[in-house]
């Protein structure tokens, strides 16, 4: 029980800093490039992890056991988290990260088909339930649809894929060993991307509206790199309480506090932006956040742990 409330506190807290690096990361949407802020928050990570397990004696390796694998789920989380981040500079942050929060539901709806897991009436209707909330908030209906919301949403798919590489991976590779991989191919393919265009020259009418992808790299101003060392330092650091919290308590337990990030969030964006959600936006997360905690509910009565044993982000 001890355990289960450190666990707890660890994840909210875990949960209020990613918020923290989200705003930052919106803040600086409008001076420096995303491929900046990616190659940079990997090279902090890969650093603060290593230092981390040699702190604590564990060993640090930076290859993998199953390369193929690897490698596919570090682009998926390269190109996931790009959408993620990109669809964050254009809607709230709040909306951003509801969306991305039906992940659970395609990764119950995957392991259907990846482990035979079975799904019940009960967790389809939850699912549909969540998944309608997504329709809420983007309302495609009334001619209100922003392309931005479907970002969240290929962010979502792509981690639920990501998870299902995890499990096979996790026979032989450590959590970190997986997460120092994909930092690694982050910064690679950022630092790519930075030496395509990170000079600025697609930052231009032409491409108005991606300004967040197209602008050139810059390191001449405190607050950008005081921004950028930061959210390097607390990604790193709600990764590793996050980690902590799903070692030492019970996943089935803890994971549903992992929606207490919807609120910091909501926070974040009201602080910095003024973000209100409005009535439909609101149902929408209470849908998706309710049909969420309530999947979870039903997988721990079913000892399916599918969507419970593994951190959201």
């Amino acid at each position: 029980m001890e355990e289960n409330k450190r666990g707890i506190i660890l994840v909210i807290v875990s949960m209020a800093i990613f918020s923290i690096q989200d705003v930052l990361i919106k803040l600086l949407s409008v001076d420096i490039s995303m491929f900046q802020i990616l190659f940079c928050r990997s090279i902090i990570g890969v650093a603060l992890i290593s230092a981390y397990l040699k702190i604590t004696h564990q060993p640090l390796k930076f290859t993998t056991n199953y390369p193929f694998l690897s490698t596919c789920r570090g682009l998926l989380f390269f190109f996931g988290y790009s959408a993620f981040y990109f669809a964050q500079s254009k809607v709230p942050i709040a909306n951003a990260t509801v969306l991305f929060l039906v992940s659970p539901f395609f990764i119950t709806i995957m392991s259907i088909f990846v482990f035979g897991s079975l799904v019940g009436y009960n967790r389809w209707f939850t699912m549909m339930v969540g998944f309608s909330g997504v329709v809420v908030i983007s309302q495609p209906e009334v001619g209100g649809f922003n392309f931005y919301y479907i970002l969240p949403l290929l962010t979502a798919f792509t981690y639920a894929i990501s998870m299902m590489i995890a499990k096979f991976t996790a026979e032989k590779d450590t959590v970190f060993q997986q997460v120092i991989f994909m930092y690694l191919i982050t910064a690679a393919l950022s630092g790519v991307m930075g030496l395509s265009i990170g000079d600025g020259s697609f930052n231009t009418a032409e491409f108005s509206g991606f300004e967040f992808l197209t602008q050139p790299w810059r390191f001449d101003g405190i607050f950008i790199i005081v921004s950028i060392v930061t959210i390097g330092v607390v990604g790193t650091v709600a990764f590793l309480m996050l980690t902590n919290a799903y070692r030492i308590s019970d996943p089935a337990t803890i994971t549903p506090f992992e929606y207490s990030g919807l609120l910091t969030a909501m926070l974040g964006g009201f602080l910095f932006w003024g973000d209100i959600p409005r009535l439909h936006e609101a149902m929408g997360m209470i849908l998706i956040v309710g049909s969420g905690i309530f999947l979870f509910y039903r997988e721990h009565l079913k000892g399916q742990k599918m969507a419970a044993e593994s951190p959201l982000r």
